[in-house]
């Protein structure tokens, strides 16, 4: 699975390598347990072996592997790694809501989330995965980020590009194999929404229970109805 190549943006050459590393371990792309050496993925990128250094620092504070006297090993990323992740998210976004609701403008949230929403059709339109992933965490990031908390912030930057790679990953399976399920995703999104603008405790559950359901079936341990 080729990086989308707005994703290299602003990006040194270490992050770059980061990230389409990163993509094709969690894609599955590259064995687990393989060993990756500097001088490899140097030839393969076409660099030097200094940006593959700081790459692979990057990936082995994420935990995507494990740096060996000989290069780096590729650690699994499983379905328990992803519902630990989607643990975070819960934790996060379920904390941040009860923070955006008390704030006196909490109605610009709304209407930020919405242009990200209407930003997230115009890219299923265009069966655009790759932007319709970094919309949909935007999405979310607006609430995280209104809550105003240094610490959530910076662990929400910290899972993001992994998170922004199984987004990636699950919608453009979704755009190709069931297209008109993203009918239903929009959906919840909405719901999110208009928890919000209505500050319903209650509706949020039920927007939490929609977006992460298939990814975590132990919602009530994190938000109580």
């Amino acid at each position: 699975m080729e990086i989308p190549k707005q994703w290299l943006t602003y990006l040194s050459k270490g992050e770059a390598i980061a990230a389409a590393l990163r993509l094709s371990i969690i894609s599955g792309e590259r064995t687990t347990h393989k060993l990756l050496t500097e001088n490899q993925v140097a030839n393969e990128f076409q660099v030097s072996r200094s940006p593959v250094r700081d790459a692979f620092k990057i990936l082995a504070q994420e935990r995507l592997i494990r740096l060996e006297r000989m290069g780096a090993e590729i650690l699994p990323f499983t379905d328990k790694q992803r519902q630990e992740l989607t643990d975070i998210r819960l934790m996060i976004e379920s904390f941040a809501f009860t923070k955006v609701i008390q704030r006196s403008d909490w109605m610009a949230i709304v209407q930020s989330m919405q242009q990200a929403l209407a930003m997230m059709k115009v890219n299923i339109q265009y069966k655009d995965a790759a932007s319709f992933a970094e919309n949909d965490l935007k999405f979310h990031e607006l609430m995280v980020f209104a809550c105003d908390h240094h610490y959530l912030t910076h662990l929400w930057k910290q899972i993001m590009p992994t998170m922004l790679c199984l987004n990636y990953v699950g919608m453009k399976k979704r755009m190709e194999e069931d297209f008109d399920d993203f009918e239903r995703v929009i959906r919840n999104h909405e719901l999110f929404v208009t928890a919000i603008e209505q500050k319903d405790r209650a509706m949020m559950y039920q927007a939490f229970e929609a977006n992460f359901n298939d990814l975590n079936d132990d919602i009530g341990a994190f938000w109580a109805q």
